[in-house]
């Protein structure tokens, strides 16, 4: 498997792990009510199933951003127009 999929995945995984601990410290904790509105509801899975689903995307998402923006990049980033002579002051 190359590389970089590896680390997507591996931040992939870790953010989903992340994501399911936090849902279910909400319900554990009953943060605002959660977890007597879901003992209430006559089919639960449904809204826990989306708690838990959202969470998981979420944080995953965010820990794979989190990877790919915190890469070392040995290169040079300059993204301006070389032909361009207009002066821009101290980024030049």
């Amino acid at each position: 498997m190359p590389t970089l999929i590896r680390f997507l995945g591996l931040h992939l995984a870790t953010g989903l792990a992340i994501g399911v601990i936090v849902a279910s410290l909400m319900i554990w904790s009953n943060l605002a009510g959660l977890k007597d509105l879901l003992v209430e509801e006559e089919h639960p899975f449904v809204a826990i199933f989306l708690l838990y689903a959202f969470n998981a995307l979420t944080f995953g998402s965010v820990s794979m951003g989190v990877g790919v923006m915190t890469l070392p990049y040995d290169g040079v980033c300059d993204m301006r127009d070389p032909n361009d002579k207009d002066d821009h002051g101290p980024l030049r």
